[in-house]
């Protein structure tokens, strides 16, 4: 994620957005950490999708790049006028189960 923002100097929307008290905001704005900009909302919970959704975050045309999990939440943040692209990055799925595998045999905490 830092990579969008450091790398090719984009505006991004993610978790950080949601902290250090920006999850109060009451419009949408920017804001500079560590040297990478990143929107006032958090797009990676329900929450924060909606927070964002109210701000009106595509219509404002500051984020060039948001991440979430949620597609559809995230999908709703869209409109015919203010369009967004989707892409997804899968972990392969034997890694990922071998890695779930060998977590849990040391995971006594869960």
């Amino acid at each position: 994620k830092a990579y969008y923002g450091k790398c090719f100097s984009l505006t991004v929307a993610t978790e950080v957005g949601g902290l250090f008290g920006h999850d109060e905001d009451t419009k949408i704005d920017r804001f500079v950490r560590r040297g990478i900009r990143y929107m006032n909302v958090d797009t990676t919970t329900p929450g924060g999708i909606q927070h964002a959704k109210d701000l009106n975050i595509a219509e404002s045309g500051l984020a060039k790049i948001i991440f979430s999990s949620y597609f559809h939440g995230g999908s709703e943040l869209f409109n015919p006028v203010n369009r967004g692209r989707f892409f997804t990055i899968f972990r392969h799925p034997i890694e990922r189960a071998a890695s779930l595998f060998y977590y849990r045999q040391t995971a006594t905490w869960e």
